[in-house]
């Protein structure tokens, strides 16, 4: 019987896309895609909680580092202050280590699950692409205007 026909379990769609790791090719049904999307999900949810509980320390920092770029943007909206940004960010990523593994581990198979359902779905893979465009367009806004004032 064809594995797409078949009502595919929890832990049967998890291991599909872990089996197929790096493999672009072929299809991911609806259900296998959102069982793994489940899974990730649930993944990051545990970890992050294991990451507060194993490293207060970094989670205490990394939320004070966001506090003072937050802090920073209410008084100074105009003025961008990218130090603070990154450290803000080195923190944050610092603070999630366990998480940070896990979605090491988890980024080719949820990549491969993605492309493989837009397949099913009637679209190709290059869709993805699309991703790229909110980052741009953030990166765009986010440059001071030219006119003067």
């Amino acid at each position: 019987m064809d594995m797409s026909s078949e009502k595919i379990s929890f832990a049967a769609a998890v291991g599909v896309a872990f089996k197929k790791y790096f493999n672009f090719r072929g299809v991911a049904t609806r259900r296998e895609y959102w069982f793994f999307i489940l899974f990730f999900v649930l993944l990051s949810l545990v970890t992050g909680q294991l990451d507060q509980i194993l490293f207060p320390e970094l989670s205490r920092r990394a939320t004070e580092s966001a506090n003072e770029l937050f802090a920073y943007i209410e008084t100074n909206p105009t003025v961008a202050d990218w130090s603070m940004f990154e450290r803000a960010l080195a923190d944050a990523t610092a603070a999630t280590p366990i998480g940070n593994l896990a979605s090491f581990a988890t980024f080719f198979p949820l990549l491969t699950a993605t492309v493989r359902r837009m397949r099913d779905a009637g679209f190709g893979g290059a869709w993805l692409l699309l991703i790229w465009l909110q980052p741009f367009v953030f990166i765009v806004a986010l440059r001071p205007s030219k006119t003067p004032k």
